[in-house]
């Protein structure tokens, strides 16, 4: 049912919120991404993990329709400089497109 449905995103939003304060920066490998940046999962294989202008590529990118790109280049430009809330919105946004939801949501916080 609808109320279930919504108890439970309730339920999963606030334990987010609750791991997001209680988790410092760091980082652990997992594969082919990292954790980094209480709670967001990065890629380790980000070809753009030093490019130049990697936030503006990014938007290039996002006009374009080019999704996984995009978050490449704006994991990438968080990277460099992870206070960047434009940044973190612009990842947000492109992983609610991408349907990450969680990955959204994370990005949307910081």
């Amino acid at each position: 049912s609808d109320t279930e449905f919504w108890d439970k995103m309730q339920a999963e939003w606030e334990e987010m919120a609750r791991v997001e304060v209680a988790i410092p920066c760091y980082s652990v490998h997992r594969g082919s991404i990292i954790t980094l940046l209480q709670g967001y999962y990065f890629h380790t294989e980000n070809p753009f993990k030093d490019w130049p202008g990697a936030f503006e590529e990014g938007l290039k990118k996002m006009k374009e329709g080019d999704l996984p790109v995009t978050i490449l280049y704006l994991e990438a430009a968080i990277l460099q400089e992870p206070n960047d809330a434009e940044a973190w919105q612009f990842l947000g946004i492109t992983q609610a497109e991408n349907e990450n939801e969680q990955a959204a949501i994370v990005a949307l916080q910081r």
